[in-house]
Order: structure tokens, then sequence, then C-alpha cells
């Protein structure tokens, strides 16, 4: 008993916190989704920046269900299919038809268009993941207060399943850490200045914190040490919601940092939902409970009253021999899948530690992409990126003129924005025009012109229309010191039409 009251203090899951991870989870499809809604016809529909066809051709991804079509009422109609599950998953009904919809409905959607995920979608697909082998649906459900679910059983839940992902989670941090080998980060304790540097994602407030090298100097070395031994806090064998009380707090203040100093989207809303799963016992105890008992005493709320099954008065026949031994086969079944997921990941975090040989096959990376297990928590490692710059879409009229494509601007501006995140608008967008200016996806920047080019055209009539169109990226390269080289314009694409 000793033991397992170990291996529950560290790999245990309180059943309140679960039903508050689901909820999570499932606001944080629903602001995905809001985001992602408005740029459907650009980045989900053949109306856009990228075909169907296209994806097919460069990623054949399997199970894709947004490539049945390149219709946009196709793509609004698998949107709104999604949110109605993430709706469902969030009060907790039929919670694990839900959780299964949203994740394949979101892994079909992130397949669509590889060109516009960042660090938040493989945060969310990874969270969903193991929400599908997680009972979420215990506490604080519509299948709860109905009676479809059995009540929770002891005070936290404790399985493979549990420690797999405890595990995930801290291995997010960990394995980021472990990447963290340049020597920004180990020697000269540079890396927050180099990241906030790139004003490709630095809000004002970032902006206004690089200037404080001493600052930066200190974050640096907080950020790595906290990421490699800081997660140890949630699966201490003893004082467990202390150590998981401070880890919360620790984790959920850094990552609020990213939120606020950096354009990171929903990483660190996304983050903080996948970590609500770890809150303590003493959180609802102490805190949560307490506090509703008092709203709902001030509002005049009903108490909340699950209900049961009524148990019959003649005792159940035993179940058969067979069914007893499908039973066991079945959870023995179970555990060795569970087990093997866990394998699975582990290795596939030991492949992305550099100086390793890859043990991980073509197929076995292809079955992690299609299932959501793909993982490499490379953000800023070995050492964040020192390009940036903007971009300048200059498009030639029939008349002659030049104007800026995006912003109607004649003669377009090449200097310095006031804000560069701006430019790059929200995070879709962002992570798209940034691939764009890689030359791996070069051959994507033909769609880009004649999408803005189509765009531009239906607008504006006669000699207004383009007889060309070029994409320019304004390069910088940012070096020590606040000391910045460029812009240097680059050429990334031109189209005559």
């Amino acid at each position: 008993m000793r033991v397992r009251n170990i291996l529950r203090n560290m790999f245990g899951l309180d059943w309140r916190s679960l039903a508050l991870m689901r909820m999570g989870l499932a606001l944080v499809i629903l602001l995905d989704l809001a985001v992602s809604a408005r740029n459907l016809r650009v980045f989900y529909s053949d109306d856009g920046v990228l075909p169907v066809q296209v994806v097919r051709d460069n990623y054949a991804p399997d199970l894709t269900l947004h490539l049945v079509s390149g219709r946009v009422s196709y793509a609004a109609l698998l949107f709104g299919i999604e949110a109605i599950c993430a709706l469902m998953m969030l009060v907790g009904y039929r919670t694990r038809l839900a959780t299964i919809g949203c994740w394949l409905l979101l892994l079909s959607r992130q397949a669509r268009n590889p060109l516009v995920l960042f660090g938040a979608d493989m945060t969310e697909h990874i969270a969903l993941f193991w929400a599908v082998l997680l009972p979420l649906n215990r506490r604080y459900s519509v299948d709860a207060w109905l009676g479809r679910v059995p009540p929770a059983e002891g005070s936290s839940y404790l399985s493979l399943t549990s420690f797999g992902a405890i595990l995930q989670f801290l291995l997010i941090y960990i394995v980021s850490g472990m990447l963290k080998t340049g020597d920004t980060w180990r020697v000269e304790h540079t890396a927050v200045y180099y990241a906030l540097a790139q004003e490709i994602y630095a809000r004002p407030l970032g902006q206004w914190l690089n200037q404080f090298d001493s600052i930066t100097a200190w974050l640096t070395m907080a950020t790595l040490y906290l990421e490699l031994y800081g997660p140890l806090l949630f699966i201490l064998p003893f004082r467990r919601g202390w150590g998981r009380l401070l880890g919360f707090a620790i984790f959920g203040g850094m990552q609020l940092g990213f939120g606020i100093f950096m354009q990171m989207g929903l990483f660190w809303v996304a983050m903080n939902a996948f970590m609500l799963m770890l809150l303590p016992a003493e959180f609802w105890t102490w805190l949560a409970e307490p506090l509703g008992r008092w709203l709902a005493k001030k509002l005049g709320l009903p108490k909340w009253q699950q209900k049961t099954k009524a148990v019959p008065i003649s005792p159940l026949p035993a179940p058969a021999v067979w069914r007893r031994g499908l039973t066991r086969v079945w959870r023995v079944a179970s555990a060795a899948a569970v087990l093997a997921i866990i394998v699975f990941m582990l290795l596939l975090n030991y492949d992305s530690l550099p100086g390793h040989t890859a043990v991980i096959s073509f197929n076995g990376q292809k079955f992690a992409t299609d299932t959501g297990l793909d993982q490499r928590f490379d953000m800023f490692a070995p050492t964040p990126e020192t390009d940036d710059g903007w971009y300048v879409l200059r498009g030639w009229t029939k008349d002659g003129q030049a104007v800026n494509v995006l912003t109607g601007e004649s003669p377009p501006r090449f200097a310095h924005p006031d804000f560069v995140a701006e430019t790059y608008g929200d995070e879709r967008w962002c992570s798209y025009l940034l691939d764009l200016a890689y030359d791996d996806y070069a051959s994507y920047r033909p769609y880009f012109a004649r999408y803005l080019a189509r765009e531009w055209d239906e607008s504006h009539p006669g000699n207004q229309q383009l007889t060309s169109l070029e994409i320019i990226f304004m390069h910088e390269v940012h070096g020590p010191n606040h000391s910045v080289a460029g812009p240097e314009p680059l050429m990334l694409w031109t189209e005559n039409f």
C-alpha cells in the first residue's frame, strides 16, 4: 500500500482537475476555430493560397476529411461540426465520443494546411490524444449528472494512462530544455535577448523589456533551469499538493509571460489548459469549491447533484466465466496498448535529441503524425533565430502604378514598419508568411501570388488590375549588443499576369 500511495502522489490525477482540463481544452478548440474561421476561405479552401490537390501531392495525409473537397461551404461545414463536438466536450455530454470527434477533426484541419501550423497546434493535438484516453466525465459533466458513467472512485485517478499523460506534459518542458544546447542559452545567456529582438514575435512590452540586458540574461538562465528541473515539482512522492501548486504557479506564470511579451498565439493558453489536470485536491478544497459554494449561495443556484442509477433490491447474478475472461483480456490489452504508446512517445523524443541515431522509421513517424503523437519541442532551440524582417507585396497595375496589394498604398513603403508584428496579422498568417520566407517552401509562393492577384482584381476595375506582382522580403539579421544588419530586400517571387 505504501508503494501505491507514493505512485498515487506522483502520477494520480484529481477527478475534478480532469474535468477542468476537459473544459479548458474544449475552450482552446473553440478559440482556435474562431481564429482559423477568420481565414477559412484563404487557408482552407481552393479559393485561397493552397488548393486541395497541392496538399495531396506534397503531403499525402491519411484520414483527412478536409481534403475531400476544396469548397468554402464544405470547410465551413467541418468547422461547424468541430465546434459542436467542442461544445459537447465542454459540458461533458457524450464526452468520449465528443473528444474523439474533436481529436479527429483537429488533426484533419491541421493536415489541410501544414503551412499555417505553429507550437500551439502541436500542444493541442497532443493534449487531445491523451484526453481521448482519460476519463474526463466523472465530475462536472452532463454524463455524470444523468448517471451515464459510474461515480468517481477514490480521491484521484491512477493508471498507466494517468502516468502517460503526466509524462507527456513533463516531456514538453524537459526535452525543450535539453534541446537548448546553443551558447546563447548555456554560455552567453543572451537567448531571451535574441528571442525578444525578433520583431516578428515581440509585443511592445517585449521590446521594452529587451533593453535591460541584465534582466534578459537572468530570464535566460531561469527559463533553461526551470524547463530542465521545474517539472519535477509535479511528481513529488510527498507533499504533492504544495509541489503541484507551486509548479502550476511557476509554469502558468511563465506561459502567461510568453503571451504578454511575445506573439505566440494560443500556445500559452493550450499549455495551461493541458496543465489543468495537475491541479491537486488542495486547490479544490481550499479555493475552488468554497468559492463555488459562496457564489451559488449569492446567486441562489441549486446544489449540483449527480444522478445515480437505481440499485436493484435482488443481487445481480455473477457474470459468466467467459464474460469475466473477456473483461480481463480487455484490461490487459488496454494496458499493453497504453504502455506501447508511452514507449513510442519516449522514442520520438529520444530521436529529437541532438547526436542520437533515429530509431523510429519513416512509417513510424507517419503514424505519429496521423494520430497526433508527433512531437518536437524545439522552440528557440538550439538557439533563437537571428533572422527577422517584413514583407512588401508590390503589384504593378495596367496603368503603370506600383501598389502594395495588401494595403492599397501607392507607391509601396519599404521603410521599417512602426510595429513589424502587426504586418503579419494573426498567428495563422504569421506562420504562413514565415514559412514562405524559407527556400524549402519556395514552391508555394506562386499560389500566394495568384491568390493576391485574384483578390486585388476582384475589387479593382480596368486599368487598376495587376499585370505583375512581386513578393519581397525585407531581411534583417540581429546581432549582439542590439546591433541589426540590413534590411536587405530579397525577391522571393515574381508573377506576371
